[in-house]
């Protein structure tokens, strides 16, 4: 089934709950307890229709502007023995690899699967603040995406998060009021803003 089906079945399932009463009014209600929406369901129905555009939007959308962003990318294997070593391998290649005056986004990998995305405005020793963590040991490779200007840094981390869906985030990508929306997000805040709209409760 289509993105577009799988969010209209959504919406029509929330509309056919939020409108169960109505339909019986005139008409003798069929066996059974009639369908109601609670609050609770509406907003597990807006997360569901936000998975939904997001991964509609990831190749059409996420993917594109994540590389109008990028500037240049630079790629470190993990390389050494043990936590420390692999640490200071990883400061020692961002010294000569990294301008540190520019912001970037930092992404871990697993082998294809995406662990952790993050941003800084210096060279490693945000990123190797990481390799203290658990989930570090299976980490293969570290992408750092520069972009062009600064104000571009938590756009492209909020991009980065949808285009490659990291296993190991859990805290919203922190935004600033005068740098550009992500336009995932942007579709994300109108779903709910929208639902919330048509779907309001006493």
């Amino acid at each position: 089934m289509s993105h577009q089906g799988k969010f209209n079945r959504r919406l029509d399932r929330l509309y056919r709950k939020r409108t169960g009463w109505l339909r019986t009014v005139l008409t003798k209600a069929n066996p059974g307890p009639v369908p109601t929406l609670t609050k609770n369901q509406r907003e597990d129905t807006i997360k569901k229709l936000q998975e939904i555009a997001s991964h509609a939007l990831v190749k059409r959308v996420a993917r594109k502007e994540f590389h109008r962003s990028v500037e240049k990318r630079k790629t470190w294997m993990t390389k050494g023995r043990g936590t420390e070593e692999k640490r200071k391998n990883f400061r020692a290649w961002a010294r000569r690899k990294i301008d540190k005056d520019s912001g970037k986004v930092y992404v871990f990998w697993n082998g294809k699967k995406c662990c952790y995305v993050g941003r800084t405005r210096g060279r490693g020793s945000r990123p190797s603040q990481h390799f203290k963590r658990g989930w570090f040991k299976g980490t293969t490779r570290i992408d750092v995406y520069m972009a062009a200007r600064k104000g571009e840094i938590p756009r492209l981390e909020c991009l980065a998060r949808h285009r490659f869906l990291p296993s190991r985030n859990k805290i919203k990508v922190a935004e600033e009021n005068w740098t550009p929306k992500c336009p995932v997000c942007v579709l994300h805040k109108e779903i709910k803003t929208e639902l919330r709209s048509i779907f309001r409760f006493r």
